[in-house]
């Protein structure tokens, strides 16, 4: 059984810096933020917010917007606000649909944003590897490769990863005690660009990787697992996900990285901020999506 904390996800925040610290901030307007994310078989789920000020511990959600998500051959969907600035439809999404948000918020321009959901990528040969090598602690490696394909005519994009799912203990502040509960976790996984040219064309995180240098139709992605931070349980089951995601997934990811990599830097030195992608016409945020498909893992000791 593991035990893990759930982090704290903040959409979107922006920090400022000014020479004199003052007790009340200038009233700046607001920016709306729009989260989309759209996977296949699932229904349709937007989250709207407002950018966050200084004074703020999160920003605050936009509670009475009017949105519409409009997809290829389907009538429009009037999503219905729920809480939290969640707001949730009754489409199913469907890969290779073209899905169009639109919202409307009084006061401000109407925001837009677009998707196009792509098809999904089967996972082909997996062969894992128990032990190929240690880390400078001692801690054993361990190895997956699969293969998959690729449409050398086409843009293609994805994301691979490692999900434990099983009964799963955490620590909820709310109650103050620790609660078990039948859940899934994405647990810590690594790739190495060595000679592949495809991987040392990739910024990190190479887990997330596209197509561009592809010249045949297969590739053979490998990963590895150190066993200081993912251990394999016996009462739980492992899955390789591999999701293929649109290009504003991929751009948003890549950013991301290079954003929260950036807030760490060295004594001394000025930690420098870098802009999150976004895709939203007249405001912030990110609106993607992707399908997945998965296969159990079958390993030696599990």
């Amino acid at each position: 059984m593991k035990i893990f904390f759930f982090p704290f996800f903040v959409l979107f925040s922006f920090i400022s810096c000014t020479s004199l610290v003052e007790d009340q901030f200038p009233d700046t307007k607001r920016i709306p933020v729009l989260n989309g994310c759209l996977e296949q078989a699932e229904t349709v789920k937007v989250h709207l917010s407002f950018s966050a000020k200084l004074s703020d511990s999160v920003p605050p959600p936009v509670e009475n917007a009017q949105v519409i998500v409009e997809s290829t051959g389907n009538s429009p969907d009037t999503l219905i606000y729920t809480k939290d600035g969640w707001y949730a439809g009754s489409q199913i999404v469907q890969a290779g649909f073209t899905y169009r948000c639109s919202v409307t918020i009084a006061g401000y321009p109407l925001l837009t944003a677009q998707t196009t959901v792509p098809e999904s990528s089967e996972i082909d040969s997996v062969i894992f590897t128990d032990l190929v090598g240690r880390s400078e602690e001692g801690e054993k490696i361990s190895a997956i490769e699969f293969n998959i394909n690729n449409s050398i005519s086409k843009k293609q994009f994805w994301h691979v990863r490692l999900i434990s799912e099983g009964l799963k203990t955490w620590y909820d502040k709310e109650s103050d005690q620790f609660v078990h509960n039948y859940a899934e976790e994405n647990e810590a996984i690594y790739m190495l660009a060595g000679q592949d040219s495809i991987l040392l064309n990739e910024a990190n995180p190479l887990s997330l990787f596209s197509n561009k240098l592809m010249k045949s139709s297969s590739y053979k992605v490998k990963f590895y697992i150190n066993e200081g931070y993912t251990r394999f349980d016996s009462d739980e089951s492992y899955f390789i996900e591999l999701r293929s995601v649109d290009e504003e997934y991929y751009k948003y990811l890549k950013q991301y990285y290079i954003y929260e990599s950036a807030t760490y830097t060295e004594i001394g030195k000025t930690p420098q901020k870098y802009p999150l992608y976004s895709n939203v016409t007249n405001g912030l945020g990110v609106f993607y999506s992707f399908s997945a498909s998965r296969k159990e893992l079958e390993t030696t000791n599990h």
